[in-house]
C-alpha cells in the first residue's frame, strides 16, 4: 500500500473511531451529574462525584503519558475502548450485584471509567502527527475537533431525546440505558482503531528505563519547558475557574434555576457543542494563518467573558443561544494548545507531555467541580458563573503579559 493510500485509510479510520467513540460517550458527564443529583440529592454531591470520576487523571497521568511513548499508541487506545465498553455494557449486572443504582456505585463506576480512559487521549494526540505526515498540523487538529463536536451534538442530541421518551418514573433506568449504548460505542470505535497500520518503522522502539523514571522525566521537562510549562499554567487556572460551572453549575442552573429534566441538560450540553463546531469550523479555515498562542489566549478571555450573562438570564432558550456563542470558543483553546505541543515537543515526549496536559485539564475539572458544587449550594448558580467568567477571563489577560516565548514556526504547513 502506497504511503499515500495508508494515509488516507489511517486517517478515515481514525476520525471513525473518533466520531462513533465521542457520540457515544458525549452525554456520560451530565448522566453522571444527573444520576449523583438523583441517589445524592445535593449540589455538593454532585460535585463529589465528578471530583471522584476524575481522580485517576491525577493519580495516573504520568504513568499513562510514559506508557504511551513506550508501546504502540493504536493498540493503548484498543484496550482503552474494550475495557470501558466492559464496564459500561455491564452496568446492569453491577448494579444487581449491588444492590440497585446507588450514589457510591455511581462513583466507583465513574472513577475506573476514568482509570480506563486515562491513556486514551494522550495516545490519541501523540499518534496524530504519525497519520497526517507533513499536513498542516492546525488544520487537521481542527478537523479532528469538528468531528469529534459534530458527535457530540449528534449523541448529546440523541441523549436528550431518549431520555425526554424515558419513564419518568424511572428515570435512573432510562439513564442507565443510555450508558449501555454509551458502552457499545466503545466495541465499535475499538474496531476501527484496530483496522489502523503503522510501518514498523513508526512503532516504538524497546525501552530500557523503568516506567516510572520515564513518568518523572516527562514531568521534569513539562515544568521547565518554557512554552510547555505556561501551557500548563494558563490551562489549570482557567480549568479551575471554567469547567466545574461547564458540569455542575449547568446541571444546577437547568434543575433548580429552570426546573427541568435531564433532557434540558442534554440539550444544553449539545447547544454548547454546537459552538464548539463552530469554532472548529473557523479555525480550520483561518487557523494556519494566525498565531497560535493569541489564539489560546483570546479563546480564554472570550470563554470567561461568554459566561457573565448567566448572572442575569432567565429565560432557558436565551440560555441556549448564550451558551452557543460560549462554545465557540472553546476550540481556541484545545486545537490551539495541542497545535503548539505537537510543532514544539519532540515526538517521542508528546506521550508524557499530552498526558500532563490531561492531567491538568481533568484534574483541575475535577476540582473546580467539586469547588462548584460548594458554590452553586450556598451561592446559587448565577453566583458560580459570575465568579468563574471574572476569573476565567483575568487568566487570558495574564496570559498576555506574563507568558512570552518565541512561537515555533509551522514547518508543516
Amino acid at each position: 500500500m502506497s504511503a499515500e493510500l495508508r494515509f488516507r485509510r489511517n486517517a478515515i479510520l481514525l476520525w471513525a473511531a473518533q466520531f462513533i467513540s465521542v457520540a457515544g460517550d458525549a452525554l456520560f458527564l451530565p448522566c453522571l451529574a444527573w444520576l449523583a443529583s438523583a441517589t445524592g440529592d445535593r449540589e455538593s454531591l454532585v460535585g463529589l462525584a465528578v471530583f471522584l470520576a476524575f481522580l485517576p487523571y491525577l493519580l495516573l497521568g504520568p504513568i499513562a503519558g510514559a506508557w504511551v511513548d513506550r508501546t504502540d499508541r493504536r493498540r493503548v487506545m484498543v484496550l482503552s475502548d474494550l475495557l470501558r465498553a466492559l464496564l459500561l455494557l455491564g452496568l446492569p449486572v453491577l448494579a444487581a450485584l449491588w444492590g440497585g443504582v446507588s450514589f457510591a456505585l455511581i462513583v466507583g463506576v465513574g472513577f475506573l471509567l476514568a482509570t480506563f480512559s486515562t491513556p486514551f487521549l494522550p495516545a490519541r494526540d501523540a499518534l496524530l502527527p504519525t497519520l497526517i505526515g507533513k499536513r498542516s498540523l492546525p488544520r487537521w487538529n481542527a478537523v479532528m475537533q469538528t468531528s469529534g463536536q459534530l458527535a457530540m451534538v449528534l449523541g448529546l442530541g440523541l441523549g436528550g431525546l431518549l431520555l425526554g421518551l424515558g419513564d419518568p418514573e424511572d428515570e435512573v433506568g432510562s439513564i442507565v440505558r443510555v450508558l449501555q449504548i454509551d458502552g457499545a460505542t466503545y466495541v465499535v470505535s475499538a474496531i476501527l482503531l484496530a483496522l489502523i497500520v503503522l510501518p514498523k518503522s513508526e512503532r516504538p522502539a524497546a525501552h530500557r528505563t523503568h516506567l516510572l523514571r520515564d513518568a518523572r522525566e516527562g514531568l521534569a521537562y513539562g515544568l521547565k519547558d518554557p512554552l510547555v510549562g505556561g501551557l500548563l499554567l494558563l490551562t489549570a487556572l482557567d480549568n479551575l475557574a471554567i469547567m466545574g460551572p461547564a458540569i455542575v453549575g449547568a446541571q444546577v442552573l437547568v434543575e433548580r434555576e429552570f426546573e427541568l429534566g435531564a433532557g434540558a441538560y442534554a440539550w444544553f450540553e449539545g447547544c454548547m457543542a454546537v459552538g464548539m463546531v463552530l469554532g472548529s469550523l473557523i479555525l480550520a479555515r483561518f487557523g494556519a494563518r494566525w498565531s497560535m498562542r493569541k489564539v489560546v489566549l483570546w479563546g480564554m478571555v472570550m470563554d470567561g467573558l461568554t459566561y457573565l450573562p448567566y448572572i442575569w438570564l432567565d429565560d432557558y432558550a436565551l440560555s441556549l443561544l448564550v451558551i452557543v456563542l460560549h462554545g465557540v470558543f472553546i476550540p481556541l483553546i484545545v486545537v490551539g494548545r495541542t497545535s503548539l505541543i505537537q510543532r514544539h515537543v519532540p515526538a517521542d515526549r508528546h506521550g508524557k507531555v499530552f498526558a500532563l496536559v490531561s492531567i491538568t485539564v481533568v484534574g483541575m475539572t475535577a476540582l473546580s467541580a467539586a469547588a462548584s458544587g460548594w458554590i452553586a449550594e450556598v451561592g446559587g448558580p448565577r453566583i458560580l458563573f459570575a465568579g468563574a467568567g471574572v476569573f476565567g477571563a483575568l487568566c487570558g489577560v495574564a496570559g498576555f503579559f506574563l507568558w512570552s516565548y518565541r512561537e515555533p514556526p509551522a514547518a508543516d504547513a
